[in-house]
């Protein structure tokens, strides 16, 4: 007997996470069964009864699906951050599986009632994201931080030790990639301990070394990054001397993080949440102080739990990558290796087992 197709509802694209992520998983579900991508301009974008299975991003911590129609059997595919609740228990409850981005995700969704998570963690593209022998030759410590600028992805811890650290060491550069399409996720910023923030009206880079200088640093010691297509980014990673993750919760793995590993370079990352399926104490420098940091709403509800990297540690590990720099190079090396093990291809394959 065939197998049936699977019609496969999210959008593809080449710069932000969700696209990236359907876009290989498209490709890799092409491979290995019949599969038809559906579009909102496909005439079976809402229908209540393919013919045939259904998986579907789902859009946020209330479990919404990306696309409203049904298959024979439905499986849907999330990442999140906020604490689930009954709006997600009860959309669970309409796929056989809901897969989920890392451990912690799942172990969430446990602790909400919702018994039927598995984890589903990323693919990495081998063909660009390799290691290779950076171009450059300026001598200057690079320091690489990704990721949108907002609280949760920590990046006023990054510009908190790199205030201490560019005063010390007048060879350190920070590179930042934290361009943000979404302005409003940014002004909580302006909330975060130790850390000025206001936007204004200009380019990403006027706004960027508006925050900069704002914080007591030197707007050339940093190299502001506009968005950049994927592809584009393993060149920089490979120019990196150090990749800084202070991430206070990813409900993936960190597709950023594991496509740095992947060329072959030394990480800091916090320890705690969806990093954790992919990073040890053989593959990156870790950051284990971590104090539980509660997200309380407007009703006093808890909304989240996440962790919160101390900026001493910060500061000792990137010390730590500058002055042992063949234990860090060591520490990439196992990094690109072990990446090496997260495919696209594995990810389809586990998609298609609880599928059949």
């Amino acid at each position: 007997m065939s197998p049936k197709t699977l019609f496969y509802g999210g959008q593809p694209g080449g710069t932000h996470g969700w696209g990236v992520c359907n876009r290989h998983l498209i490709d890799e579900l092409a491979k290995l069964t019949p599969l038809t991508p559906l579009s909102e301009a496909h005439p079976l974008w809402q229908s209540p009864a393919l013919p045939g299975d259904f998986f579907t991003p789902l859009l946020n911590h209330d479990f919404t699906p990306s696309a409203p129609a049904r298959g024979e059997r439905n499986f849907a595919y999330t990442f999140f951050e906020a604490e689930p609740n009954q709006r997600s228990v009860e959309n669970a409850r309409r796929y056989d599986v809901v897969f989920a981005g890392s451990t912690w995700c799942v172990d969430c969704m446990n602790d909400h009632g919702i018994p039927n998570g598995v984890v589903l963690v990323q693919g990495v593209d081998a063909r660009v994201f390799c290691p290779q022998p950076p171009a450059r030759t300026d001598g200057r410590f690079r320091i690489f931080s990704g990721g949108k600028f907002e609280v949760r992805k920590g990046q006023d811890l990054v510009l908190r030790a790199f205030k201490i650290l560019h005063q010390k060491y007048p060879d350190m550069v920070l590179v930042t990639a934290w361009f943000n399409i979404w302005p409003k996720t940014m002004d909580q910023m302006a909330c975060m301990p130790d850390f000025r923030f206001e936007l204004i009206k200009g380019s990403w880079v006027e706004q960027m070394e508006h925050v900069y200088q704002l914080n007591g640093i030197d707007p050339s010691r940093v190299i502001t990054l506009p968005l950049t297509p994927q592809a584009q980014m393993a060149k920089i990673y490979r120019e990196s001397d150090v990749g800084l993750f202070p991430n206070r919760c990813e409900g993936g793995t960190n597709l950023m993080l594991m496509e740095f590993m992947a060329c072959g370079r030394p990480a800091i990352v916090s320890d705690g949440t969806g990093h954790r399926d992919v990073v040890n104490e053989k593959n990156s420098l870790l950051l284990r102080r971590l104090p539980q940091l509660n997200i309380i709403g407007p009703n006093k509800e808890l909304t989240a739990r996440w962790v919160n990297p101390t900026v001493d540690e910060i500061i000792a590990q990137v010390e730590f990558a500058y002055h042992n720099r063949t234990a860090a190079a060591a520490l990439g090396d196992q990094a690109a290796a072990d990446m090496k093990l997260w495919t696209w291809e594995r990810a389809a394959r586990t998609i298609l087992t609880h599928k059949s």
